[in-house]
């Protein structure tokens, strides 16, 4: 536990002091935060799980094969793993690394990218970049293509998404975030972009429909995240927030319209839980960053003053966040101690 706390007060420290972060320093935070999720071992809910991919892909007869599973992207890289004759360690690694990278390019385009760093510490990294090898993957390519959206460079958000598509298919649901945040051409956009989305869908996701709905619907699983309900929460209060007070925030129009749309889906999520907690859960990961945004905006509602004040209570917030999942939460215990790979 203590190594968690050590990480997320780092965090806390950085972003309240008044130390200015150069290139390179963002480069030694992505590279702590890779090594720290990257080699992790026996921590997190679906360890068994991950394992087992490995020992199948191991397994596989053929690239065609393993092309075949779920989720091929993620796949080929275990197979990329045993080829090099190395463990499960070097797949965390690369997938620690995509959400690393993700992660500091996007916030490094919001106004106070280390208080948004810190607020991603608890949830984000912690929990589901431990814990959800391939969603985090996919979250990593969904934060990087949102730097591209945001400048409406279309196409490199959508390659970034069909990337992320390929480590968790559930990535491919925000391909209507590039139509419905762009403010022009949006008849070609929806055009093309409506085109890639159903090749997508067909590659990736359709010959698992069934077993989407009887996991995530049908089944008792879809009641199994009992923190659903209290994560989409987290994402409705910013939500909230900005779109009470987005006037007040110094946006492009490009943004504005993207952070709107987001806002209403995670809005849109909380009837939804009464359908499936645990699908709803995951569908919410990805709309998380607009908890970086409004956390990165926060102080910027108080006189400059009490912005250190509001920046110290809004991380007391996530202190707490993190204190009740490690104490309270159903499955914490998956990722307690924090052991690392080559001590452990």
């Amino acid at each position: 536990m203590i190594a968690y706390w050590v990480v997320y007060l780092a965090a806390s420290f950085l972003a309240i002091a008044r130390l200015r972060v150069s290139a390179l320093g963002w480069g030694l935070i992505v590279t702590g935060l890779t090594v720290f999720v990257g080699l992790r071992y026996q921590v997190g809910g679906d360890w068994d799980s991950y394992l087992y991919y490995l020992v199948r892909v191991a397994n596989s007869s053929s690239v065609t094969e393993i092309l075949g599973y779920k989720d091929p992207g993620y796949q080929l890289l275990n197979g990329l793993s045993f080829t090099l004759g190395f463990d499960v360690w070097f797949v965390n690694l690369v997938a620690a690394a995509f959400y690393s990278v993700g992660l500091v390019l996007f916030i490094r385009t919001l106004p106070d990218p280390k208080v948004a760093l810190a607020v991603a510490i608890p949830y984000m990294t912690i929990v589901m970049a431990m814990g959800y090898t391939r969603q985090a993957m996919a979250f990593g390519c969904i934060l990087w293509g949102l730097t591209y959206l945001r400048e409406r460079r279309l196409l490199g958000f959508v390659a970034l998404l069909a990337l992320g598509t390929t480590f968790h298919k559930s990535a491919v649901i925000l391909m209507p975030l590039a139509v419905l945040a762009n403010t022009k051409n949006r008849a070609w956009t929806a055009l093309w972009v409506g085109t890639t989305a159903i090749i997508l869908f067909v590659l990736f996701v359709q010959s698992h429909v069934d077993q989407l709905y009887s996991s995530y619907v049908a089944s008792d699983y879809s009641d199994a995240s009992q923190g659903g309900a209290i994560r989409a929460a987290m994402n409705v209060l910013p939500a909230l927030v900005y779109l009470l007070f987005h006037r007040r925030l110094v946006l492009e129009d490009q943004e504005r319209s993207l952070w709107y749309w987001i806002s209403w889906l995670a809005l849109a999520c909380v009837p939804l839980l009464a359908v499936s907690t645990t699908a709803v859960d995951r569908v919410a990961l990805y709309l998380m960053p607009i908890q970086l945004v409004i956390a990165s905006h926060f102080t910027y509602f108080f006189s400059a003053a009490s912005r250190v004040l509001a920046r110290s209570l809004l991380l007391a917030f996530y202190g707490v966040v993190l204190f009740v999942w490690l104490n309270f939460a159903s499955h914490s215990n998956f990722w307690l101690p924090y052991r690392f790979w080559p001590l452990a």
